[in-house]
């Protein structure tokens, strides 16, 4: 989940960085201020998590968050600023392919876990 901090992270300085080669970036992507921020916190709050509730929470807050950032480009109609419809779609899909995995990967965890501890 270190991987979708770096991505928030990343999305909060994208506009600014992402001006640099098109001017018209910064005003079509000014939500990825506030998404970039969800995504780092709540990937940070999973991180310190250890409540299987905490955990499962902040998978659907981070899918759900990954999913508006895929989605954005068509959602505010901005596809024709090519370097920020393309951020966010990469941006997007990496979070919630991350967290879909991450949840996945838990939920496959706790069924192995449960399972030997069963076996004895």
């Amino acid at each position: 989940m270190w991987s979708n901090v770096a991505l928030g992270l990343w999305l909060m300085i994208s506009p600014f960085v992402l001006a640099l080669l098109n001017q018209r970036a910064f005003s079509v992507l000014w939500e990825d201020l506030i998404l970039g921020f969800g995504i780092a916190t709540f990937s940070l709050c999973r991180l310190l998590s250890r409540r299987k509730v905490e955990i499962a929470f902040a998978d659907w807050l981070l899918t759900t968050l990954g999913v508006i950032t895929l989605l954005n480009p068509f959602l505010y109609n901005y596809y024709n600023v090519k370097v920020g419809a393309w951020n966010n779609l990469a941006v997007g899909a990496a979070v919630f392919l991350f967290a879909i995995y991450q949840d996945w990967r838990d939920s496959d965890f706790s069924i192995g876990h449960d399972h030997h501890r069963g076996a004895h």
